[in-house]
Order: structure tokens, then sequence, then C-alpha cells
């Protein structure tokens, strides 16, 4: 079991933070919004993983953070970039 909470772990963290480093080096909000929105999603739902195989988080607490992590992620993201492209219209 440790082994794969330390393999959920280190792969959330390495999704985090090379989509982060991606997302810094990009030109376009749109662009940075989209490695955000992938990297962080999954990044943080296998850190949440992690943390419930190190017995940090019971099963209906990782439930309901992975769940809350898939959903707000990509709606967060959805709006942040129909309002830049609203706003490049005008």
């Amino acid at each position: 079991m440790k082994i794969l909470a330390y393999s959920f772990f280190f792969s959330g963290a390495i999704l985090v933070v090379v989509g982060t480093m991606r997302a810094i080096v990009t030109k376009s909000l749109v662009q940075s919004l989209h490695y955000f929105g992938i990297s962080d999603t999954i990044g943080l739902s296998l850190l949440a993983l992690s943390a419930f195989f190190f017995e940090l988080l019971n099963p209906l607490e990782a439930i309901v953070l992975i769940g809350i992590l898939i959903v707000s992620g990509p709606v967060v993201s959805h709006i942040i970039a129909r309002a830049f492209l609203n706003s490049q219209r005008r």
C-alpha cells in the first residue's frame, strides 16, 4: 500500500510542477489555463488519492475531495477563458 501511495504522490506532484512550469512559459492566457486545468485537476486528484492511501483521509473524504477537484477545476478554467475571450471581442 505504501508503494502505491508513494507512486500516486510523486506522479501527482510531478504533474502539478510540470504543468505549472509549462503554464508560466506560455504566452497566451488560454494556453496557460489549458495546462493548469489538466495538470492541476489530475495532479491534485492523485495527491488526494495518495493521502487516502497514507490514511490521512477516510474514503468518504477522499471521494468528495476528488469529486470537487474534478468538477471545479475545469468549470473555473472555462469561466476564466470565456471571460477573457469575451473581453477580446470588444
